[in-house]
Protein backbone atom coordinates (compact mmCIF):
# COMPACT_ATOMS: atom_id res chain seq x y z
CA UNK A 1 0.00 0.00 0.00
CA UNK A 2 2.62 2.54 0.52
CA UNK A 3 4.27 1.61 -2.52
CA UNK A 4 1.26 2.42 -4.59
CA UNK A 5 1.16 5.59 -2.48
CA UNK A 6 4.62 6.65 -3.34
CA UNK A 7 4.23 5.98 -6.86
CA UNK A 8 1.02 8.34 -7.22
CA UNK A 9 2.63 11.30 -4.99
CA UNK A 10 5.71 11.01 -7.59
CA UNK A 11 3.50 10.81 -10.95
CA UNK A 12 1.55 13.66 -9.39
CA UNK A 13 5.10 15.75 -8.57
CA UNK A 14 6.29 14.63 -12.23
CA UNK A 15 2.76 16.18 -13.36
CA UNK A 16 2.47 19.15 -11.63
CA UNK A 17 6.41 20.18 -12.37
CA UNK A 18 5.61 20.20 -16.20
CA UNK A 19 2.76 21.79 -16.18
CA UNK A 20 4.26 24.38 -13.94
CA UNK A 21 7.27 24.36 -16.08
CA UNK A 22 5.06 24.53 -19.28
CA UNK A 23 3.21 27.39 -18.30
CA UNK A 24 6.82 29.20 -17.07
CA UNK A 25 8.09 28.88 -20.36
CA UNK A 26 5.11 30.06 -22.56
CA UNK A 27 5.13 32.94 -20.05
CA UNK A 28 8.72 33.54 -20.73
CA UNK A 29 8.02 33.20 -24.43
CA UNK A 30 5.04 36.05 -24.50
CA UNK A 31 6.96 38.42 -22.40
CA UNK A 32 10.21 38.14 -25.11
CA UNK A 33 7.82 38.33 -27.97
CA UNK A 34 6.37 41.11 -26.74
CA UNK A 35 9.69 43.10 -25.56
CA UNK A 36 8.78 43.46 -22.42
CA UNK A 37 12.00 41.49 -20.63
CA UNK A 38 14.61 42.62 -22.85
CA UNK A 39 14.03 46.07 -24.86
CA UNK A 40 11.82 47.23 -22.30
CA UNK A 41 14.32 49.27 -20.05
CA UNK A 42 15.61 50.37 -23.02
CA UNK A 43 13.03 51.69 -24.37
CA UNK A 44 11.82 53.03 -21.20
CA UNK A 45 15.38 54.46 -20.14
CA UNK A 46 15.16 56.40 -24.03
CA UNK A 47 11.18 57.99 -23.27
CA UNK A 48 12.62 59.31 -19.90
CA UNK A 49 15.74 60.62 -20.78
CA UNK A 50 13.70 62.38 -23.31
CA UNK A 51 11.08 63.67 -20.94
CA UNK A 52 13.99 64.64 -18.82
CA UNK A 53 15.07 66.75 -21.44
CA UNK A 54 12.20 68.36 -21.97
CA UNK A 55 11.33 69.38 -18.50
CA UNK A 56 15.01 70.99 -18.72
CA UNK A 57 14.07 73.05 -21.40
CA UNK A 58 11.13 73.82 -19.90
CA UNK A 59 12.75 74.59 -16.47
CA UNK A 60 15.43 76.94 -18.78
CA UNK A 61 12.42 78.52 -20.38
CA UNK A 62 10.83 79.13 -16.57
CA UNK A 63 14.20 80.64 -15.47
CA UNK A 64 14.24 83.43 -17.80
CA UNK A 65 10.90 84.22 -18.19
CA UNK A 66 11.63 85.00 -13.90
CA UNK A 67 14.34 86.48 -14.93
CA UNK A 68 12.47 89.16 -17.13
CA UNK A 69 9.67 89.49 -14.99
CA UNK A 70 12.73 90.52 -11.80
CA UNK A 71 13.66 93.01 -13.96
CA UNK A 72 10.63 94.54 -15.00
CA UNK A 73 9.51 94.41 -11.40
CA UNK A 74 12.57 96.52 -10.48
CA UNK A 75 12.42 98.56 -13.24
CA UNK A 76 8.60 99.95 -11.93
CA UNK A 77 9.46 99.95 -8.57
CA UNK A 78 13.19 101.89 -9.08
Amino acid sequence: MSTFVFIVIIICGSVALTVLGCVWMGTSYYEKKRGLRSGASDRELFTLQQQVSEIRKETDTLKNQIQELIKIAKGISE
